[in-house]
């Protein structure tokens, strides 16, 4: 099975989707990786992250990090099956599997 993207997202550099990702119109991604069986839907941004099996990130929502690999946090990891619910940003974040995010979060570790 394949990704299904819409014609508008952009895309790259550094980004590997695995096979049945959904990628909605607007999206960006960068620096990132996109296991299987993910939904990034509409003008969702992902920047610097590893988003896990079956995560859901919602429309306008931001997954990103710095990108500063020496930092604790340099980059945000989604477990499986996390959903950032829309318009939640989520950066520099470790991301334990089977949570639902419906705030804004920085710098956390989420058990």
């Amino acid at each position: 099975m394949m990704a299904l993207l819409v014609p508008s997202p952009s895309i790259g550099p550094n980004v590997s989707i695995s096979a049945n990702a959904r990628v909605g119109a607007g999206v960006r991604l960068m620096n990132c990786i996109i296991l299987d069986d993910v939904e990034i839907k509409e003008n969702a941004v992902v920047i610097h992250s590893i988003v896990g099996w079956k995560c859901a990130i919602g429309r306008w929502s931001r997954v990103q990090a710095e990108g500063d690999h020496n930092a604790k946090l340099g980059v945000t990891i989604l477990g499986e099956a996390v959903n950032v619910e829309d318009e939640v940003v989520v950066t520099s974040c470790i991301v334990l599997p089977n949570k639902t995010l419906n705030v804004s979060v920085q710098q956390e570790i989420i058990l």
